[in-house]
C-alpha cells in the first residue's frame, strides 16, 4: 500500500537569547567554527519557505551571530525578491545549528533550473569555516507537467455492461530529487471506490515537442489490491490489472493524453483496463473484479 507523506515547512526560526550587536555576551571561547551545513541544496520553486541551515561546531560559551549574503550564480541565475524572497541575512544560533529562512516564488513560466548561492561573510563569536557556500538550486515545477498532474481527480468509464462508473481518485508522485522526470512512476489510489487500491502510470514528456503523456504500464507486474476475498475459496486473492481485449488478457499498456489545461486525461478509448483476480499462490484464478473502457480523468 502507498503512503503519501504531506510535508508542511514551517517557519522555524533558532532559539536564541535577545543581543544587539554591541552586546558583549557572544562566545568567547577559541575553536568555535561556524560553516554552511551541505554544500548543495535542490528545492522545487513551489516548495514555499525552506530552510538553508547553518552550523557551530565546537564548545561555546555563548550565542554566535552570523551575517551571510546572497548572489545570482550559474547560467541562469535565480533573483532576490523574484525568484525567491530572504526575511534576514542574519541568524544568531545558540544551539549548535540555525537557520537562513527563504522563500521560493513559483511561477507558471516554463524555465531551466536557476541557481543562487548563500554565503557566509562574516561571524562574531566563532571564526567562519572552509565551507561557507551552499549553492541553492530552484528547480522548476512546470516544464515537466510532473506536479501539475497530482491531485484529486475524477475518473469516469464505462464497465463490462456498458454502465458508467466514476471513482474519485488521487494522484501522487515519487522522485522529488529528479532533474527529469521523464519514465517516473505516478500512483493512482481509490479506483473501485477504495483507497487500498494503487494504480501505476509511466509519466512522458518530449520537450521537444511539448507533448506528454502518462501510461497504464507494467500490467499483471504489481498488485493492484492485495489480501481480499472474494469469497473464492481463497481468503488472500490479490488483483494485478490487465488489458481486456474482448475475452483475451494481456499485458498491453494503456495510454493517455492530458489537455492543454491540465484538467483532462483521455486515455485510448477502445482499450478496457481491467482487474484480474490472482489466487495466493499467484495463479489466475478466471475471475475480473472490474472492466473500464473509455476511461477519462477530469478535475476542477
Amino acid at each position: 500500500m502507498k503512503y503519501i507523506k504531506l510535508f508542511m515547512f514551517l517557519a522555524v526560526a533558532s532559539v536564541f537569547a535577545a543581543c544587539s550587536d554591541d552586546d558583549s555576551s557572544w562566545n568567547t571561547a577559541a575553536d568555535v567554527t561556524v560553516s554552511m551545513k551541505t554544500t548543495a541544496m535542490k528545492v522545487k520553486e513551489n516548495v514555499g519557505i525552506f530552510n538553508v541551515p547553518v552550523v557551530v561546531t565546537g564548545e561555546t560559551n555563548g550565542p554566535v551571530k552570523v551575517n551571510v549574503s546572497v548572489k545570482e550564480t550559474g547560467d541562469n541565475p535565480a533573483k532576490k525578491d523574484v525568484n525567491y524572497l530572504v526575511t534576514d541575512t542574519t541568524v544568531v544560533i545558540s544551539d549548535g545549528e540555525g537557520n537562513i529562512e527563504i522563500k521560493a516564488v513559483d511561477d507558471d513560466e516554463i524555465n531551466d533550473p536557476r541557481t543562487f548561492s548563500v554565503t557566509i561573510i562574516s561571524a562574531e563569536g566563532a571564526k567562519v569555516g572552509t565551507q561557507a557556500t551552499t549553492e541553492i538550486t530552484l528547480r522548476d515545477n512546470d516544464s515537466e507537467f510532473y506536479d501539475k498532474l497530482q491531485g484529486t481527480w475524477t475518473m469516469t468509464s464505462l464497465n463490462s455492461s456498458g454502465a458508467a462508473q466514476s471513482w474519485k481518485v488521487t494522484i501522487a508522485g515519487d522522485g522529488e530529487d529528479a532533474d527529469d522526470y521523464d519514465g517516473h512512476y505516478l500512483y493512482v489510489t481509490g479506483m473501485m471506490g477504495y483507497d487500498f487500491t494503487t494504480a501505476v502510470l509511466t509519466y512522458h514528456y518530449d520537450k521537444a515537442t511539448n507533448a506528454g503523456s502518462v501510461t497504464f504500464d507494467n500490467l499483471g507486474q504489481y498488485k493492484f489490491a492485495d489480501d481480499l476475498d472474494f469469497g473464492l475459496g481463497d481468503s488472500h486473492m490479490s488483483v494485478k490489472l490487465l488489458n481486456r481485449n474482448g475475452t483475451s488478457l494481456s499485458y498491453t499498456p494503456i495510454s493517455g493524453t492530458w489537455s492543454a489545461d491540465f484538467k483532462t486525461i483521455t486515455f485510448t478509448p477502445t482499450a478496457t483496463l481491467c482487474g484480474g483476480i490472482f489466487t495466493s499462490s499467484d495463479q489466475f484464478s478466471g475471475y475480473i473484479w472490474f472492466s473500464a473502457t473509455k476511461m477519462v480523468l477530469t478535475r476542477k
